[in-house]
C-alpha cells in the first residue's frame, strides 16, 4: 500500500459551506510538500506534461492550415470559387472559437477528461471531411474538426497554470521554457502544415488527401491521451476526499464537490466567465487584439503566399510550402532568445513609463519584452509588402517572414503568460475568452484575403495591416504602467487568486489579508491509494 500524502491539512469550511450538506465537514487542502499537487510534480513529470499537451496543439492547428495548399485541387473538383474553397479553412478556424463551451468541462471536470471527449470528436470529425466526397459535408465537418480541436488550444494554458501555480510570479527558467514550447507548438504546427501540404497536393491526384494525412496524424497521436495525468488541483483532491470517505472518513470532503450548482450557475460560473473578461477585463481585451492581428495575418499568409511567390516570382507550386520555414526560423529565435531578453527587461528601464527608483511587478517587467515584438512585426509587414513584387527577388518577401515570426511566438507567449499569471486558476476561462475573440476574427481573414490581393495587390493590402499593427503599440507601454492597478481593480484575478491562496494553505492557515473563514485545523488524516 502506498501512501501519496500524510497529515493531509484539512479546513473548517465557513458559514457558506456548512450550509451545504453534509454537515460539519471537513475540507480537504494540499500540503506545501504535497506529491499529489502538481506544482509539487517532479520535473520530469512537469516536462512530459508539457511535451505532450505541446503535441496536441501541435496537431490541432496542424488541421487548419493543412488544408490550404489543396484549396485549388477542390475548386477543380467540386466546381467551386475561390471563396468557397477557402471556407474550409476558415470554418476549421472559426470552431476554435467554441473554446468557451470547453472552459467549462476543463474547470468542472478537470482538464484530462474534457480531451479524451474532444479527440474522440476530431478523430471521427476528421475522418468524415478527409472521405466523403461532399464539399457541404467538408465544410461542416471541418468546422466540428475545429471545434473538437478547441479543447487542446484552450486548456494548454490551464494546464500550465497548475504546474506553475506557486512560481507564477517568479517564472523560473523550466516554466518559461515549457511556455515556450507550447507557444511555438500553436504557432509553427500550421507553417510546417503549409510546408508538408503543397507536397502532398502536388503529389496526390485526389485533392482530400491533405485532409486525410490530418486523419491519420490525429489517430496516430491518439493513444497518448492515457499517459497524461490529470493537473487540475480542485479535482484532485475531490478524488482523494472520496477516497477517504471509502476508508470510513465521512467527514472529509473538498471544496470542489461541495458546490452543488444547477445547470444556470455552472453556465454562469464557466461559460459566460470567458465572455464576462473579454467584455470587462481591460488586459484580456488588450492581449486579445494583439494576438487576434498576429494570428489572422498567419492565416492571411496562407492565402497571400501562394499569389505572391507562385504567381508572381514563379516558384513551382510544390514548393511554396518551403517559404515559411523563414516564419518558423524567426519563431526559433523567439523561443532561444526569450530568456535572455526577459532577464535583460528586468535591467532595462523604461524613462518615459516607468518613474525614477521604482520597481515594477514581476508580470509588468516582463512584459517589457513584447514591445521589440510589437515593433517588428509592422516592420515585416512593410518589408514583405513593398518586396512582394516580380521586380524584387523572391529572397526578399521570404526573408520578411524571420521577423514576422518572432513578433508572432513572442507577442503570443508574452500576452497569454501575462492573462495566465493574472488570472491563475481561471487561465482557461482567459484563454477561452482569447481564443474566441481571435478565432471568429481571424476565421474571415482566408475569406478576406481575396478580396483585398484583387483590389489592392500584395503591396498596398499587406501594407494596411502594418498601419493597424502600428496603431496598437501604445497597448503594452498601457499595460507596463497601469497593470498593476488593472490587476487590483479585476474582480476575476482577485478572485483566481485568493482560491489559490486557500487551496495551497500551509499548515491550514491563510495569510491574514487573504483570509476570509475561520481559522482551519489540521487532523492526522492519511491519503492512501488502493493497494
Amino acid at each position: 500500500m502506498s501512501v501519496s500524502s500524510r497529515h493531509t491539512v484539512v479546513e473548517q469550511p465557513s458559514d457558506k459551506e456548512k450550509a451545504v450538506p453534509p454537515t460539519d465537514v471537513e475540507i480537504v487542502v494540499f500540503q506545501p510538500d504535497d506529491p499529489e499537487d502538481p506544482s509539487q510534480w517532479s520535473l520530469g513529470k512537469k516536462r512530459l506534461v508539457m511535451v505532450l499537451t505541446s503535441i496536441y496543439v501541435f496537431c490541432a492547428v496542424f488541421g487548419s492550415a493543412v488544408y490550404a495548399p489543396g484549396e485549388e485541387k477542390i475548386r477543380q473538383r467540386f466546381g467551386v470559387n475561390a471563396d468557397v474553397s477557402s471556407t474550409g479553412l476558415t470554418m476549421y478556424v472559426l470552431g476554435f472559437g467554441f473554446a468557451p463551451l470547453i472552459s467549462p468541462l476543463t474547470e468542472h471536470l478537470g482538464r484530462k477528461l474534457p480531451y479524451h471527449m474532444s479527440w474522440v470528436m476530431l478523430v471521427v470529425s476528421s475522418a468524415l471531411s478527409a472521405f466523403v466526397e461532399n464539399i457541404a459535408v467538408i465544410l461542416l465537418f471541418r468546422f466540428f474538426a475545429g471545434c473538437a480541436s478547441a479543447c487542446a488550444l484552450n486548456t494548454g494554458p490551464g494546464i500550465v497554470a497548475d504546474l506553475y501555480a506557486k512560481d507564477l510570479h517568479a517564472l523560473g527558467q523550466e516554466s518559461l521554457i515549457t511556455r515556450l514550447d507550447s507557444a511555438f507548438c500553436a504557432l509553427s504546427g500550421p507553417c510546417f502544415a503549409t510546408l508538408f501540404g503543397f507536397f502532398i497536393a502536388a503529389n496526390t491526384v485526389n485533392a482530400l488527401w491533405v485532409l486525410r494525412v490530418q486523419f491519420f496524424f490525429v489517430l496516430a497521436i491518439w493513444p497518448l491521451l492515457f499517459v497524461l495525468p490529470e493537473t487540475y488541483g480542485p479535482v484532485i483532491l475531490e478524488r482523494r476526499a472520496k477516497r477517504l470517505r471509502k476508508e470510513g472518513k465521512a467527514n472529509v470532503w473538498a471544496a470542489h464537490e461541495l458546490h452543488h450548482r444547477t445547470l444556470s450557475q455552472i453556465l454562469s460560473g464557466h461559460v459566460v466567465r470567458p465572455f464576462a473578461m473579454i467584455i470587462y477585463e481591460p488586459i484580456v481585451q488588450g492581449a486579445a487584439v494583439w494576438i487576434t492581428i498576429t494570428y489572422g495575418i498567419l492565416y492571411f499568409f496562407f492565402e497571400v503566399y501562394p499569389v505572391v511567390f507562385i504567381q508572381q516570382h514563379g516558384i513551382p507550386f510544390q514548393l511554396c510550402g518551403l517559404m515559411f520555414i523563414s516564419v518558423s526560423v524567426g519563431m526559433v529565435i523567439s523561443v532561444l532568445t526569450f530568456g535572455p531578453l526577459v532577464r535583460l527587461s528586468e535591467r532595462v528601464r523604461l524613462p518615459l513609463i516607468e518613474r525614477k527608483g521604482e520597481k515594477l511587478p514581476m508580470e509588468e517587467t516582463h512584459l517589457k519584452v513584447v514591445i521589440i515584438a510589437c515593433l517588428c512585426l509592422p516592420i515585416s509587414l512593410f518589408w514583405f509588402a513593398w518586396t512582394s513584387g516580380p521586380e524584387t527577388h523572391w529572397i526578399a518577401p521570404a526573408l520578411a517572414g524571420i521577423p514576422f515570426g518572432f513578433a508572432n511566438v513572442s507577442i503570443f507567449f508574452a500576452f497569454t503568460s501575462y492573462t495566465s499569471r493574472t488570472y491563475s486558476i481561471w487561465a482557461s476561462s482567459a484563454s477561452a475568452a482569447n481564443t474566441f475573440f481571435r478565432s471568429v476574427v481571424a476565421s474571415v481573414f482566408p475569406i478576406l484575403a481575396h478580396t483585398i490581393v484583387d483590389n489592392l495587390g500584395t503591396k498596398w493590402g499587406v501594407t494596411v495591416f502594418a498601419f493597424i499593427s502600428l496603431g496598437m503599440i501604445p497597448i503594452p507601454f498601457i499595460f507596463i504602467r497601469y497593470g498593476a492597478a488593472l490587476r487590483a481593480r479585476s474582480r476575476h484575478a482577485k478572485e483566481a487568486h485568493e482560491f489559490i491562496a486557500r487551496m495551497h494553505a500551509q499548515n491550514g492557515e491563510l495569510d491574514a489579508d487573504e483570509r476570509s473563514e475561520p481559522v482551519p485545523v489540521v487532523v492526522d488524516v492519511e491519503s492512501k491509494s488502493a493497494e
